[in-house]
């Protein structure tokens, strides 16, 4: 089974969908109506538990001191949970160029605008919580975006590199990667970028 992220009007997920419909239909009707049924069991779940989870890691953050809201991974990369807008002046103190949200949009409590009126980029890729990735494409999209922030090249094999990615990291900035917790989907992200 592959654990793939359905986003409204992306080709290339609804592909997969596609053809993981047609393996479920090859092997007997009835796997389609469970799949379909999970799908939107798992949504409806991740609307349910997002504001009961929200206060449990306010709760925590304020009162476990370990527990912070972000974590600096390397000198491009904070890797947390999803900010308040009260937080947006923060992040842009710490040299934050970029954010990546993973988050659906009833998750995102931080418009583009404010970040905009911050001049920090803000990239957006909807993915669902609990039991879902995402996909190659956009572990692809958030790794370009966050090469495009830091990058300051001097050599010309570096500078070729930089420009394949054509991403933030050009701009000597941090990018700012979350989820709702920062545990799974900017995680996921995260280790891609680490990897690659």
């Amino acid at each position: 089974m592959r654990i793939c992220e359905l986003g409204d009007g992306d080709a290339g997920l609804a592909w997969q969908q596609e053809q993981q419909e047609e393996e479920v239909q090859a092997s007997g009707g009835g796997e389609l109506v469970r799949l379909k049924a999970k799908r939107a069991l798992v949504g409806a779940g991740a609307r349910v538990l997002f504001y009961p989870t929200l206060l449990y890691n306010v709760l925590r953050n304020r009162f476990e001191a370990d527990f912070r809201w972000w974590d600096r991974v390397d000198q491009f990369i904070l890797l947390g949970a999803v900010p308040f807008p009260s937080d947006v002046p923060r992040l842009k103190q710490l040299g934050v160029q970029g954010v990546v949200t993973l988050n659906e949009p009833y998750e995102t409590l931080v418009p583009t605008s404010l970040y905009q009126a911050n001049e920090i980029e803000h990239l957006v890729i909807p993915t669902r919580d609990y039991l879902f990735a995402p996909s190659l494409e956009d572990i692809s999209q958030a790794i370009d975006f966050i090469h495009r922030m830091y990058c300051q090249l001097d050599s010309d094999v570096i500078q070729y590199i930089a420009a394949f990615f054509s991403g933030n990291a050009s701009q000597g900035g941090t990018t700012y990667v979350h989820c709702k917790a920062g545990r799974g989907r900017s995680t996921t992200i995260v280790l891609c970028y680490l990897v690659g």
